[in-house]
């Protein structure tokens, strides 16, 4: 269903266009409430019926430049919003470079969600520069728009796949970083936490300076950067394949309260394992600090790495050659610097503690088992995950596995399966057009929705006739004509009649005049595709 919202006379008042405003939200409501009615289980409503067992009504909003003046400068912000949250697509036509920004700037102050511009012209840079990410096309308009964005592409069919799968992995690769460094700085920091207990919390370390500021700077340092630069959960296949998939970034589905609160759990416990074990082990022997809290530091570097090796989903030379190489730079610097340091940190002293300890099964039995211990608990929480209530994404991954021909039937599976048990986009293009939130540079077609106004005649219409909302059948839709279009002085000759202004675009079912002039696929081939005509200030329901 169609909503159109235009002015086509110089008398055009604030109060005309709120009027419109509510009259339109009105039937909207009216809609939903009849295509969705609230069933009850014995005199009590239940929350178990979702909106996806009865298809809710999808709503397009059209509206031009100078209603758009009328809203803004009248107030009438909330009410255009709240009807456009009721639309599936708003298309704002023949609309200011400033009423693009401040449509933009409308719904981020409002709706507080995340909104994307993509334009291809000058005229779209302040729309761009006004939404929380910015898309130039590169073309005939001029680099204008390409210099003010975050993102450039060269063809508007790129943005199903900037979005679909750069934006999924863009969203994963960094979601999964940042609570990675959290975990990684909690579980190292709490070493020293508990290793307070047993000092009288004097502020003293059981690890040389030098190797714990060369930790964070050094050893763990390549490893979470290539993690979130060139990690992949799921396939670019799959990913097109799957369009349901992007729901997994707009809903913050891995970085949230919840999976946050679990890794800090996580980080205790593991700094828990990687102190108290070597701690129990060397208990009542004669090792001095450094011996002490060299086998520590050790453990923990190792953990923290499989830890990332158990979260990344895509393995490369250069994750597998950073990972080497940190291991073995910690062993390089810690060898050099503990055979040359004989008093750099004095009363302590690190010299030859990494020697000793490389000659001591007991160190190299605390590397085997304790990683080992402390990734208990989260690999039992992945094998559970892949066992039970899979997720998503999960599945997506388990698909990537699979044969081609084997993983297409699959993914046909999965999406049919999701169309009946969750409302999702059924389709590439229903995603595309879901997608959204997107403040296109809007473009309106020269011939969409043009009426004869001949026909209208002929039918003899009247302002009182044409003017309250009447119900049709449901391939005709709710139709609500406000005003006829002014006519213009010269009109053009046509093949299928003569047409003049534009009208809400008609179903081929309905008959607009007589037999010769009714507006079918056909006729509408026939339209003028040069000439612009005035939009009819009008809601097509």
């Amino acid at each position: 269903m169609e909503i159109t919202i235009s002015r086509t006379t110089s008398v055009f008042s604030q109060e005309t266009c709120e009027s419109l405003l509510n009259l339109t939200l009105e039937e909207v409501k009216k809609n939903y409430e009849v295509e969705n009615p609230q069933r009850k289980f014995f005199g009590v409503i239940p929350t178990s019926f979702s909106a996806s067992e009865a298809p809710s009504p999808e709503f397009g909003l059209v509206i031009d430049g100078r209603t758009l003046n009328v809203i803004f400068q009248g107030g009438l912000e909330e009410k255009f919003l709240a009807l456009a949250k009721h639309c599936r697509s708003v298309l704002c036509c023949r609309s200011t470079p400033l009423q693009k920004s401040m449509v933009v700037k409308l719904v981020r102050r409002q709706l507080k969600v995340m909104t994307l511009s993509i334009g291809d012209g000058a005229n779209d840079v302040s729309m761009i520069q006004a939404a929380d990410v910015g898309i130039g096309i590169s073309g005939q308009e001029g680099m204008q728009a390409v210099m003010a964005s975050d993102f450039a592409i060269s063809r508007f069919k790129h943005l199903k796949k900037l979005l679909l799968v750069h934006g999924h992995w863009c969203y994963a690769r960094l979601a999964k970083m940042v609570i990675y460094f959290f975990y990684k700085n909690v579980t190292y920091v709490n070493l020293l936490f508990w290793y307070q207990f047993f000092c009288g919390f004097s502020g003293s370390t059981m690890i040389d300076y030098w190797q714990m500021i060369f930790f964070n700077l050094f050893f763990t340092s390549m490893p979470p950067l290539l993690f979130g630069v060139l990690d992949r959960d799921v396939s670019a296949e799959t990913l097109l394949g799957l369009p349901e998939l992007y729901k997994h970034g707009q809903n913050s589905e891995i970085y949230k309260l919840s999976t946050f609160i679990i890794t800090m759990l996580d980080a205790f416990y593991q700094s828990l394992i990687c102190f108290f074990v070597p701690y129990w082990t060397y208990k009542d022997s004669d090792i001095d600090v450094f011996s002490f809290g060299n086998p520590i530091n050790t453990i923990s570097l190792l953990t923290i790495l499989l830890h990332q090796a158990l979260e990344m989903k895509t393995w490369t030379l250069f994750h597998v050659v950073t990972m080497i190489c940190s291991v073995v730079f910690y062993l390089i610097f810690s060898l050099l610097y503990n055979a040359t340091c004989v008093v750099c940190n004095p009363p302590a002293n690190p010299y030859w503690t990494m020697e000793k300890q490389l000659s001591d099964p007991t160190f190299y039995l605390l590397c085997l088992i304790t990683p080992v211990i402390a990734l208990l608990p989260r690999f039992f929480i992945f094998a559970l995950q892949g066992t039970v209530g899979a997720p998503l994404t999960l599945k997506a991954q388990q698909l990537d596995k699979l044969p081609k021909g084997q993983q297409d039937l699959e993914i046909q599976k999965l999406r049919s399966r999701n169309q009946t048990t969750v409302a999702s986009p059924a389709s590439n293009d229903d995603l595309e057009q879901n997608i959204s939130h997107l403040c296109v540079s809007p473009f309106l077609h020269p011939t969409a929705a043009s009426v004869s106004h001949g026909d209208t005649e002929s039918q003899g219409l009247s302002a009182s006739e044409v003017n309250p909302l009447r119900k049709r059948t449901p391939e005709e839709g709710y139709y609500f004509f406000n005003r006829w279009a002014e006519e213009e002085s010269t009109a053009t000759d046509f093949s299928a009649g003569t047409f003049s202004g534009h009208y809400p675009l008609v179903p081929s079912s309905v008959t607009t005049g007589q037999d010769s002039g009714k507006l079918t696929k056909d006729n509408a081939n026939n339209f003028n595709h040069g000439s612009h005509r005035r939009s009819v200030s009008a809601v097509t329901l």
